[in-house]
C-alpha cells in the first residue's frame, strides 16, 4: 500500500518547532557516504515489518508493525500489544499520527487509539467509526482527526466521533488530494501513484515511472525533509531527488533493493526508513570520511598526509606506499600509488613535505626520496644524511629541507657546487637526537620536537625547554604554529600546552591535561582539532590556553578506528580548501569543518521506568506524585536521553531532592539506585547532554512520596515528646513531694529533739546549776554535813538527767530498733515510765494487722510524747495505755491521774512548750485524729484514731 507523510509530517514539523529542530540531510552528500543504522528482530524489533513511523513530543520513536506498536528510544524498545499495559485493540498498526497536541494517533486493523500521558482512549465502530480496519490519518486546521477507514471516512472532534465527507477533507489542502502527496520546502507539489512520481514545478511537471528512473514496481513511499529533499520509497528501493538530480544507493547498499513501506526525519534530521522484511533503518550525516582501500588507497594503514601547492593529496602508508590523490568530479579519487617499484627507498613512509617549486619530499624508514615532476631520487646516509630512518620533514621558504631523523637533525641547503648539509645533535646542543616533529613559528624561530624535551632554533642558537620550563612533559609528539610567534605543543599522556612568545601555560581541565596528543591542526575558525589516542577531539580555542567545549569522536560518530597515526609526521594536515585530513590505522579521515554537522537539539528525557523493592510503579502519578507505602528500601529509576544522532555518546547526571546535596555525574549509565532513604516527599531529575556536549537542563520529573510508619509521623513524634514532657513533669512532681515530706518529716524530728531537749535536758541542766550553786554557798559557809546531802541530791538530778538523755537518744533510734510491732514497742514504752514511780499499764485489744511503717512510727511518737507528759508533767500515781484494732481505725488512749490542766489555756505553743503542737503534727501525716481532754485535778486523757485498713476476710 502506497503511504505518504503528507501534512501529517508538515504538522509534526511545526509541533517540533517550538523545540528546535536540527537540519536535514546534506543534500549534496553521496548516498554511500550517509552514517547508517539498522534494527531487526534479532536487535530487539518484534517483526521487521515497520509500517508507520511517528516521532512524540517527548522525543521517543514510534514504529508501527504488524506485531505491535513499538516506543524506540535509541537503545531499546518498548512494545505494546493487546497484551500488554496499555492494551492495543490489535497488534495490527497501520499509521501513525502525532497531533498538535502532543498525543499519538494510531491506527490500527482493529480500531483506532489516542494515547497521550499513558491514558489510552480507543475508537471503535461502536464510538461511530465506519470501520475498524484504519487505512490512514491526519489533522485538519482546527486540531481535529480525519480518519480513513476501509468504509468510509470519519473525523475525531473533541474525544466523538462524527462523520465527514470528501469535500470536508479537502479542506485541509485541496492540491493535496489525491493523498499521496507532499509538499517540498520550496512550495512545490510531488504526487505519487503506485506507478509513478509527479513533481509539479512552477512551468513544468517532472515524472518518475517505476521501472525507469524509479527502480522496482511500486511506490510505496513518499517524504520531503526540511532540505527540499524527496525521499521516494519503492518496493525496490529508496531513491533521493535533490538539487535537481535524483540518485539511486549502491547496489551494494541494503537499502538500495529493500521495500520501503514507511520514511520520517526526526527533529534532529536524521531520516528514517521502514521496510517490509529489512526492519528499521537510520540515516545520518556523516561527521567524517573514512578512504581507504575500497576507495583505491594502497593501504588502510595510513601514517602521514598532506597536500601540496597544486591540490595534489599526498598520503603515506605503512607497507603500502605512497598515494597521490586527485579529486574527481563525482566526489572521488584517481589515485597514483608510489612504492619501491616506482624508486622509493621504502613502503613504509614516515614523513612528507611539500616545497614551494613543486617537489614533494617523502622520508622513510630506509631514507629520503624527493619526486619532482614525477620523477623519484633518493638520499641515503651515504649522501649525508645522519640517519635513514627518516621520521619528520620541514621545507623552508628558500626551498632548503630539515630533515629529522633519529640521530639528529639535518639542514640540506642549494650550494653552487651541489648541496650543503648542516648537522645539529645533542653533541651541539640539541635536546636528544631523536628528533620529531618540526614547525616554524610566525617570528621566524624553528621548533624541534625532541625525546628530550623541546628545543628552539633562532639564529644559529639552540634553546632547550624541559619540564622545568614548565612543558607538561619532555616526550613531546606535536606542533602546530599560531599566529604572534605562539605554539600549541603536543606531549605523550600530559596533553599540551601553549607557548605565548615567553612562558608556557597549560589548560586548566584535567581532561585536557591527561590526553595523549598526536597531532595538532586548526581550522579556519576558532578550533584546534587534536588526533589523539582515543580518537579525534576538537575545541573551541582563542588565543589563550584556555579550551572550552571539548569535543571527542570515536566509532559512534562515523570513525573506523579510534587510533591515529604516532611517530609519523604530519600525521593531521589542513588542505588547501579547508578540509582536515587525518591518518589512522583503518584509513584516511576527511573532515570539512565548513560543513560539520553539531547537534544543537538538546536530547528529550524521560524517565521509563520506576520500581520500588524490583515492582514496576505506574509512571502517572496523581497530585503529590506516587504514592509509595511505608517499609520500602529499594528504588530504581531507569530513564533515557532521546538522541538518535548518537545514542551511545548521550550522557546522564541525576539528583533526588530530597536526598542528594549536588548532581551525580553518571556517564553513559541508564540507571540510577537508591536504598534505604527516610519517608518523605522526593523529586528526582535527570538530565541529559547529547553527542555534542549540549545539555537538556530541563530533563525529566518524577515525583513520589515514601510514606512512614506510624513511629515515623510528625504527630508520633509530638506525641512521644508529650509524653516524655508528662513524665518528666510526674517525676518532678514526685520527687518534690517525696522531697517535701522528707523535709517535713526532718523539721518534725527537729522540733521534736527541740521539744525533747527543752523540756528534758536543758531543765535538767537548769536544775543541777541551781543545786551546784547551792552546793558551792554551803561550802562557802563550811557547811560539810549539809553539803553532803547537797551534793547527794545533785548527783540524783545527774542520774535523772541521763536517764532522759538516753530516752530521748533511743527515741532517735528506735525506728532502727529490731522491735517488729508497734504494741511491743508501746509496752516497752509503758514499762519505762513505770520505773519513775508511776504505776503504768498497757492493754491491746482486737486483732493485730500490720500498718504502713511510717503510720505505726507516728503513732509511737503520740504514745511516746503523752507519756513523756506524764512523767514530766502530771504528777500522776497512775498511767494507763490502751491500743485498740477496730475494724477501721487503729485507737490510741492514754490517760493518766495526774493534776491535769484547763484545755482551753492550753500552753502549746507558748516559748518552750511544743507537746501538744507536735502531738498535732503527727496526727495529721497519719490522717488521724487527735483529742486532748483534761481539767485541772482530774487528770488528762490523749486519744488519737488514725484509719486502717480492713481486716482480711478468711
Amino acid at each position: 500500500m502506497l503511504r505518504a507523510a503528507g501534512w501529517g509530517a508538515v504538522l509534526a514539523g511545526l509541533l517540533w518547532g517550538c523545540l528546535g529542530v536540527g537540519a536535514a540531510l546534506e543534500p549534496t552528500t553521496p548516498l554511500a557516504d550517509y552514517g547508517r543504522q539498522s534494527w531487526a528482530v534479532e536487535n530487539g524489533l518484534p517483526q521487521n515489518s515497520v509500517h508507520a513511523l511517528a516521532q512524540t513530543k517527548d522525543g521517543f520513536l514510534w514504529l508501527g508493525t504488524e506485531a505491535g506498536l513499538v516506543r524506540f528510544d535509541g537503545v531499546s524498545f518498548a512494545v505494546y500489544d493487546t497484551t500488554s499495559t496499555p492494551a492495543l485493540p490489535s497488534g495490527d498498526i497501520r499509521c501513525l499520527l502525532t497531533a498538535s497536541d502532543g498525543s499519538l494517533w494510531v491506527g490500527t486493523g482493529d480500531g483506532l487509539v489516542r494515547m497521550k500521558d499513558g491514558a489510552v482512549t480507543t475508537f471503535t465502530t461502536k464510538e461511530g467509526l465506519p470501520a475498524n480496519a484504519v487505512r490512514s490519518l491526519s489533522q485538519g486546521q482546527h486540531g481535529d482527526v480525519l480518519v480513513s477507514t476501509e468504509s468510509g471516512e470519519a473525523a475525531v472532534q473533541n474525544g466523538r466521533v462524527v462523520p465527514v465527507l470528501l469535500e470536508e477533507l479537502q479542506t485541509v489542502d485541496p492540491s493535496l488530494n489525491p493523498k499521496f502527496a507532499v509538499r517540498l520546502a520550496d512550495g512545490s507539489l510531488a504526487q505519487a501513484t503506485a506507478s509513478a512520481v509527479t513533481l509539479h514545478l512552477d512551468k513544468r511537471e517532472i515524472v518518475f515511472g517505476v521501472g525507469r528512473e524509479l527502480p522496482g514496481t511500486r511506490v510505496q513511499a513518499l517524504y520531503a525533509d526540511r532540505e527540499r529533499t524527496l525521499w521516494i520509497g519503492t518496493n525496490g528501493g529508496l531513491v533521493r531527488y535533490a538539487e535537481g538530480k535524483l540518485d539511486k544507493f549502491p547496489i551494494t547498499d541494503p537499502l538500495a533493493s529493500a521495500s520501503i513501506l514507511s520514511l520520517f526525519e526526526d527533529r534532529e534530521g536524521d531520516l528514517w526508513a521502514g521496510t517490509e522484511t529489512g526492519g528499521l533503518h537510520i540515516l545520518r550525516d556523516q561527521r567524517f570520511r573514512n578512504i581507504g582501500m575500497r576507495e583505491g588507497l594502497s593501504s588502510d594503514v595510513t601514517t602521514t598526509v598532506m597536500d601540496d601547492a597544486d591540490g595534489t593529496l599526498w598520503v603515506g602508508t605503512n607497507g603500502g606506499g605512497l598515494n597521490a590523490l586527485h579529486r574527481s568530479a563525482g566526489g572521488g579519487f584517481a589515485v597514483k600509488t608510489y612504492t619501491v617499484n616506482q624508486g622509493l627507498l621504502s613502503d613504509v613512509i614516515l614523513s612528507l613535505a611539500a616545497a614551494p617549486d613543486g617537489d614533494v619530499w617523502v622520508g622513510t624508514a630506509d631514507g629520503l626520496n624527493l619526486i619532482r615532476h614525477g620523477q623519484v631520487e633518493a638520499f641515503t646516509s651515504a649522501d649525508g644524511l645522519p640517519d635513514d630512518f627518516v621520521r619528520s620533514l620541514l621545507v623552508d621558504a628558500d626551498n632548503s629541507v630539515w630533515v629529522g631523523t633519529r640521530r639528529g637533525l639535518a639542514h640540506w641547503m642549494h650550494a653552487p657546487d651541489g648541496r650543503q648539509m648542516t648537522t645539529y645533535t645533542q653533541a651541539t646542543g640539541l635536546g636528544s637526537d631523536l628528533v620529531g616533529a618540526m614547525a616554524r613559528d610566525s617570528n621566524g624561530n624553528l621548533w624541534i620536537a625532541t625525546l628530550a624535551g623541546l628545543s628552539r632554533l633562532s639564529d644559529g642558537k639552540i634553546t632547550n625547554y624541559t619540564t622545568a620550563n614548565g612543558l607538561t612533559s619532555n616526550v613531546i609528539t606535536a606542533l602546530l604554529p599560531r599566529p604572534m610567534g605562539m605554539v600549541v605543543i603536543g606531549s605523550q599522556d600530559h596533553g599540551w600546552v601553549l607557548w605565548d612568545g615567553e612562558k608556557f601555560s597549560a589548560p586548566q581541565s584535567e581532561e585536557l591535561r591527561s590526553a595523549s596528543i598526536h597531532a595538532i591542526v586548526d581550522d579556519t575558525g576558532d578550533h584546534l582539532w587534536f588526533a589523539t589516542a582515543n580518537g579525534i577531539a576538537r575545541c573551541d580555542c582563542t588565543m589563550t590556553a584556555e579550551c572550552s567545549h571539548w569535543m571527542e569522536f570515536g566509532l559512534a560518530d562515523g570513525l573506523r578506528s579510534r587510533a591515529t597515526a604516532t611517530n609519523s609526521h604530519p600525521s593531521a594536515w589542513r588542505a588547501k580548501d579547508g578540509r582536515l585530513w587525518f591518518a589512522t590505522p583503518k584509513g584516511l579521515v576527511e573532515v570539512d569543518p565548513a560543513h560539520f554537522p553539531v547537534n544543537a537539539i538538546p536530547p528529550g528525557v524521560a524517565v521509563e521506568r520506576f520500581a520500588v523493592d524490583d515492582t514496576d510503579q505506574a509512571l502517572r502519578a496523581g497530585e503529590g506524585g506516587i504514592k509509595v507505602a511505608a517499609g520500602h528500601n529499594h528504588f530504581q529509576f531507569d530513564y533515557a536521553g532521546l538522541s538518535f544522532v548518537a545514542p551511545q555518546k548521550v550522557r546522564y547526571r541525576y539528583m533526588l531532592e530530597g536526598f542528594d546535596h549536588a548532581w551525580t555525574e553518571a556517564g553513559s549509565r541508564r540507571v540510577a539506585y537508591y536504598t534505604n532513604i527516610p519517608p518523605g516527599r522526593y523529586t528526582f531529575r535527570v538530565q541529559a547532554a547529547n553527542n555534542d556536549g549540549l545539555w537538556n537542563t530541563q530533563g525529566a520529573v518524577l515525583q513520589f512520596e515514601l510514606r512512614p510508619h506510624f513511629y515515623q509521623t510528625i504527630w508520633f513524634y509530638l506525641l512521644l515528646t508529650a509524653m516524655m514532657a508528662g513524665l518528666v513533669v510526674l517525676l518532678l512532681r514526685r520527687r518534690l513531694q517525696v522531697a517535701e515530706r522528707e523535709f517535713k518529716a526532718v523539721l518534725g524530728e527537729r522540733n521534736r529533739i527541740a521539744r525533747e531537749i527543752h523540756d528534758t535536758l536543758a531543765q535538767g541542766y537548769v536544775g543541777i546549776s541551781v543545786q551546784l550553786e547551792v552546793l558551792a554557798e554551803l561550802l562557802r559557809h563550811g557547811k560539810t554535813d549539809a553539803a553532803t546531802k547537797q551534793l547527794d541530791v545533785t548527783r540524783g538530778h545527774v542520774r535523772e538527767g541521763l536517764a532522759e538523755a538516753r530516752q530521748s537518744i533511743w527515741a532517735l533510734r528506735s525506728q532502727d530498733s529490731g522491735e517488729k510491732t508497734l504494741p511491743v514497742r508501746l509496752r516497752r514504752l509503758t514499762e519505762q515510765a513505770g520505773a519513775h514511780g508511776v504505776e503504768a499499764s498497757c492493754s491491746v485489744y482486737g486483732a493485730y494487722r500490720p500498718l504502713a511503717p511510717g503510720t505505726e512510727q507516728e503513732i509511737l511518737r503520740v504514745a511516746q510524747e503523752a507519756i513523756h507528759n506524764v512523767k514530766k508533767h502530771a504528777g500522776a500515781k497512775h498511767l494507763e495505755v490502751r491500743l485498740e484494732y477496730a475494724e477501721s481505725e487503729v485507737a490510741l488512749e492514754v490517760r493518766d491521774d495526774g493534776r491535769g490542766f484547763d484545755a482551753s489555756e492550753s500552753v502549746d505553743g507558748q516559748p518552750g512548750h511544743y507537746g501538744l503542737t507536735g502531738m498535732r503534727e503527727r496526727a495529721a501525716a497519719t490522717r488521724g485524729k487527735l483529742d486532748v481532754t483534761s481539767e485541772p485535778g482530774t487528770g488528762t486523757t490523749v486519744r488519737l484514731r488514725v484509719p486502717a485498713p480492713k481486716p482480711a476476710k478468711e
